[in-house]
């Protein structure tokens, strides 16, 4: 059959090796386009199938953090905090950060001086932390005095842990680092600007 289409566009006078030509470039380009397409197709079965993200979980996707608010099998949209809504190819998902799947972790830094009375703040500290209300602050473990580091700036602080319920790390970190630094100054107890 093809021979005989051959034959007559060449007896018409039609370039049949230019045509051939012409679609084997045609055919390279669309395989081509087509790569990204089917990456982006198998990227999205195996998100999907091995259920890494869902809509509404809060994740990090590269540089994008932000809540998933579609999950489909060529792209992925993230809302960032600030609103923007962001589209990434399936295909562009090689490591996912998922910080709605486990409890997280808030860590407070509590600035102090090195001439500060270290006992009577962290007894502050292990008062206020015994009386919270954890089910009502989504706390999963009670806080507690994690130790003493450095900042980079060379500042002393005190390092306090909570385990929270996915998305509240956020509100508790705020919650209590405003308890604790407020009871440590109702106290008279200087800290660091």
């Amino acid at each position: 059959m093809f021979f005989w289409i051959y034959a007559i566009l060449s007896a018409i006078g039609i370039p049949v090796g230019t045509l051939i030509a012409g679609a084997g470039i045609f055919s390279l380009a669309i395989g081509l386009g087509a790569q990204g397409f089917v990456s982006d197709m198998v990227n999205g079965f195996f998100i999907l199938l091995e259920q890494q993200i869902s809509v509404g979980d809060t994740i990090k996707i590269n540089s994008i953090e932000g809540q998933v608010t579609y999950v489909g099998i060529r792209t992925t949209q993230i809302q960032s905090v600030d609103g923007t809504l962001n589209y990434i190819p399936n295909r562009n998902i090689t490591i996912v950060s998922n910080k709605s799947r486990n409890n997280m972790q808030a860590l407070m830094e509590i600035p102090i001086s090195s001439a500060a009375p270290f006992d009577e703040i962290t007894r502050i500290i292990s008062d206020i932390n015994k009386n919270l209300d954890l089910e009502k602050l989504q706390i999963t473990k009670r806080p507690y005095i994690v130790g003493f580091s450095n900042q980079a700036d060379g500042t002393l602080v005190i390092q306090v842990a909570a385990y929270t319920k996915p998305g509240a790390q956020y509100h508790v970190k705020n919650v209590l680092l405003e308890n604790y630094l407020s009871t440590i100054r109702d106290a008279k107890i200087e800290l660091p600007k």
